[in-house]
């Protein structure tokens, strides 16, 4: 209110001149707010995922309360994140040669632009912990594309009550991220030309909740033995999520469908580690 009755006093009708002044006070507002927060555990958040075309992302948004995961401004953040962050890793449109994984940490986040020439994620963070008070971070991303022939599973669980995560996103348009606790993306191929049968896709998607159940460390191979022992941690030799007595390459053998590659990311996972490293380093 004080601010917007300044702005008033000092540019008059000149709304223009008002709202640009207003946004860059939020702005430096925003950056001190967040160099005296910073340090601050931020072990809360949520997980932003989205499926375009031939690609997958995942993006992690911190911040120190469950509180403020479950505020809408913070939700929104989220979306922003995911939304910059396909755009910036290219998109889904175009196919690549071969299936591709990429990562980006909080380095490479904050400086992906919100659009083309735009301001970066940086400054949109900045502007989110001065709204509301926390201490937020871009904690990493996932970006998983396939090429021609392939699919591309997704899943997300522990959403926000008003998120509806599990309503497969269009090809085109991109639909908007969907939010949750824990996500998986999974690299699929299978026999028949591209889209996969329903029956397939769906198959693709329980392959995917299975990950964010069972979160296997490695793919394997179809040789790995079923059940423990070394096996344990390899998905295609994990018992499947939905048919217990059946392992998960013994399921998808059937339907002639492979796995290329998965991403798994569970919010909060490792944080309490990277604060304890940069703790040391300082």
């Amino acid at each position: 209110f004080v601010h917007c009755r300044e702005a008033l006093l000092r540019f008059g009708t000149d709304l223009r001149q008002a709202e640009a002044w207003l946004a860059q006070r939020a702005q430096e507002e925003g950056w001190s707010k967040a160099t005296q927060l910073r340090g601050r555990a931020a072990r809360e958040g949520l997980l932003g995922l989205l499926q375009h075309g031939r690609a997958g992302l995942m993006v992690e948004v911190s911040c120190e309360t469950d509180f403020v995961a479950r505020n809408a401004n913070f939700q929104q953040l989220v979306r922003d994140v995911a939304l910059a962050t396909m755009a910036h890793c290219g998109g889904g449109d175009v196919a690549p040669a071969a299936c591709t994984k990429r990562f980006l940490g909080t380095e490479e986040l904050s400086r992906v632009r919100m659009e083309p020439g735009g301001a970066e994620l940086r400054d949109r963070l900045a502007l989110a912990i001065g709204k509301m008070g926390e201490n937020m971070a871009l904690r990493r991303a996932a970006w998983l594309a396939v090429p021609q022939g392939c699919h591309i599973a997704w899943y997300v669980h522990g959403s926000p009550p008003q998120d509806n995560p599990q309503k497969p996103p269009p090809d085109n348009p991109p639909a908007p991220p969907s939010l949750g606790k824990y996500g998986a993306l999974v690299a699929c191929r299978a026999p028949g030309a591209a889209p996969p049968s329903p029956e397939v896709a769906a198959l693709c998607r329980q392959l995917a909740q299975h990950v964010v159940g069972m979160a296997p460390q490695a793919l394997g191979t179809p040789q790995d033995e079923p059940g423990g022992g070394d096996g344990e941690g390899r998905l295609l030799a994990q018992d499947f999520l939905l048919a217990p007595g059946s392992s998960v390459a013994q399921v998808l053998q059937p339907h002639g469908v492979t796995v290329l590659d998965f991403v798994r990311f569970r919010c909060g996972e490792g944080a309490e580690e990277e604060e304890e490293g940069g703790a040391a380093g300082r």
